[in-house]
């Protein structure tokens, strides 16, 4: 039986990892007003399988805005900042890193905080892999390969028993993808398959992280 998570009665300090730097792509925000109708939405949303139309930065930007994004950020007696995003976390804390894969040529990681992708150097083989995991679910087309990459000691670092709250994390994340990116018109299918042994294999801190999720977002 899975033990229940608990705040710590002293904060298990945690430092998280400390990403390389590559190239920086900048994403335009979603600055215009989404009307949608909220009962119509949730009727209408559904899995989508259907990748022709290739994503745009400017799509990806809006979608990453509206699901994602850091909105303001604190510093904590935990070593994480705690931070506010349109999605509920466990303490704040926020232990899921989204990476993209375009092509096999790399991955980059979604920064919340700047809203830009940052390249992760060397991650080649990593991006390889997860695309090919994802084909090995599903037609690809244009698709782009999402992955949830889950950094628990930030989590443990306010819990003990962290696990159950990391895994609701990378949940809580996949719904909100799919429910904005169905507000978007962008076809979006989260995979079977964490993606563990593809995507973190060989990161820098790669002992820190496991993989959480893969999905799949497109174009419209």
């Amino acid at each position: 039986m899975v033990p229940d998570p608990k705040p710590r009665g002293v904060p298990q300090r945690y430092e998280p990892i400390a990403w390389p730097s590559g190239q920086r792509i900048h994403l335009p925000p979603r600055t215009a007003p989404l009307l949608v109708d909220v009962v119509t939405l949730m009727e209408q949303r559904k899995t989508r399988r259907e990748f022709t139309r290739e994503l745009s930065l400017e799509a990806l930007g809006e979608f990453l805005w509206l699901a994602c994004r850091s909105r303001s950020s604190r510093a904590s007696p935990y070593g994480p900042n705690q931070e506010s995003r349109p999605h509920p976390s466990a303490g704040a804390l926020h232990p899921i890193h989204v990476l993209v894969a375009r092509d096999r040529e790399g991955l980059y990681r979604y920064d919340h905080s700047e809203h830009a992708l940052m390249e992760i150097p060397g991650s080649k083989p990593n991006a390889g892999h997860a695309i090919t995991a994802a084909r090995a679910s599903l037609e690809l087309g244009q698709g782009w390969v999402l992955a949830l990459v889950a950094e628990p000691g930030k989590t443990g670092s306010k819990y003990e028993n962290p696990e159950t709250l990391v895994w609701r994390d990378a949940g809580v994340v996949l719904g909100y993808m799919s429910v904005v990116a169905e507000a978007l018109g962008l076809p979006f299918c989260p995979l079977g398959i964490t993606g563990s042994s593809e995507v973190t294999s060989g990161l820098p801190g790669a002992t820190k992280f496991h993989g959480a999720g893969l999905a799949v977002l497109g174009g419209c």
